[in-house]
């Protein structure tokens, strides 16, 4: 490389990451979110439609499977350090592909349950193997670049599926069975291009190879690694949680129109598409242990405001709201990038794929807990689940403060004494 193309890669203005797979991988990351966003908002009734079950059946069959799928993640971590990320993520994708031809085509309550088994295994497969692979596609201190781009990718893809579901789907079983097709070929799509895609240097499977073939993922061992992965699982629930609960709190108990839910969303989705590549740019100049502490408790500007805000005129809940999304949406930018990148370089490298698919346990657990703990809290006691979700926050911040600094500093930093 030359000392001009050297000099525009770490170039503060350049804020896309570099490499000839960039195009592919931005590209397979919003195919493949595209279609989760096509269908997640209308889950619920698909399922309902298509296999003749009431909704709270097949809301507990989904919780059900979702938690069922979970013990097959370490194996899952095995074949991503044996096999290679990309060849993990096109299983996947033509899994969940296959699964949405068997929702369409085998009704009732077994059918259901065995796909969405299935189904969540492939999601949480695609979730612990596309870090690795954004990591082996990187170049030399792009890594969080292309961690950030995974992001960007995910959120637009998920806003644009739903925009578009949500202007094409017809409630109806035909309707549903033409978007369990269409969530077939956006998942077959997504397979084709991630063979587009080719590691510069595969890490797991080069490292694998040295040692002989013999990868031994021991995650539960490493204890600063439980230590990110526990907080910034407590962050990323928390966010779920949010999502649950704030449209609930703000028209019932807030007493705003729903317009309001709507402007709110639109912010944070904005932000996070257009923010996140500039804003980690930004960030990769700190350590990024304190950045996720630091983006942890920015959630809590949102939490104090929604309920300290009830007293005030309708205007001002308004403009507090939006100002305090706006401090939340920032926190979780960073609470993503930063989190991201500590998750991928605390590992050894040749048990990368193991360590990413333990993650995915308590991010599993996470995503099984939040609408409970939303809907038990909201229920009752609606602004103690707001105090909980600002101790939660406190809490993950402690967690990765009791970390030495040479473990929550930059990849490659070198910390002196």
């Amino acid at each position: 490389m030359s000392t001009a193309q050297a000099t525009d890669a770490d170039s503060p203005a350049r804020i896309l990451p570099r490499g000839p797979g960039v195009v592919w991988f931005g590209a397979s990351g919003f195919v493949n979110a595209f279609g989760t966003g096509f269908f997640y908002p209308f889950a619920l009734l698909f399922f309902a439609q298509l296999s003749g079950l009431s909704l709270s059946t097949v809301g507990a069959v989904l919780t059900i499977t979702a938690l069922a799928a979970l013990p097959g993640l370490p194996a899952v971590g095995v074949l991503i350090d044996r096999f290679g990320p990309r060849r993990v993520l096109i299983g996947a994708a033509v899994l969940r592909a296959g699964c949405f031809v068997g929702f369409v085509s085998m009704h009732g309550i077994v059918p259901l349950a065995v796909f969405n088994i299935a189904f969540a295994v492939g999601n949480r497969a695609e979730q612990a193997a596309v870090l690795p692979l954004a990591v082996g596609l990187a170049g030399e201190g792009q890594a969080g670049r292309w961690l950030a781009l995974s992001r960007v990718v995910f959120n637009a893809g998920i806003g644009a599926g739903a925009l578009v579901a949500g202007l094409l789907v017809v409630d109806s079983p035909s309707g549903f069975a033409v978007l369990g097709v269409a969530n077939a070929a956006s998942f077959a799509l997504t397979a084709l291009l991630y063979l587009r895609l080719s590691p510069r240097v595969p890490p797991t499977e080069a490292a694998a190879r040295e040692a002989g073939g013999a990868v031994r993922g021991r995650p539960w061992r490493d204890t600063p690694f439980l230590y990110v992965a526990g907080a910034n699982a407590v962050l990323r629930t928390s966010i779920l949680v949010v999502e649950t609960a704030l449209p609930v709190f703000v028209l019932r108990e807030l007493a705003l129109p729903p317009w309001t839910v709507s402007l709110l969303f639109i912010v944070n989705t904005a932000l996070l598409t257009l923010l996140q590549l500039p804003v980690s740019r930004f960030l990769e100049r700190f350590c990024p242990g304190p950045v996720l502490a630091v983006g942890g408790c920015a959630f809590a500007a949102l939490y104090v405001t929604v309920v300290v805000v009830g007293s005030a005129p309708g205007p001002v809940r308004l403009w507090a709201l939006l100002a305090a999304m706006t401090v939340y949406t920032l926190g979780e930018m960073a609470v993503s990038q930063a989190g991201l990148v500590m998750l991928t370089s605390l590992p050894p490298q040749p048990e990368l794929g193991s360590y990413m698919a333990f993650n995915q346990l308590f991010a599993g657990v996470g995503a099984a807990l939040a609408p409970f703990v939303a809907a038990v809290l909201l229920e009752s006691f609606p602004a103690v689940l707001w105090w909980a979700l600002t101790a939660m926050s406190v809490l993950a911040a402690l967690l990765i403060l009791r970390l030495p600094r040479r473990l929550t500093a930059q990849p490659g930093e070198t910390i002196s004494g």
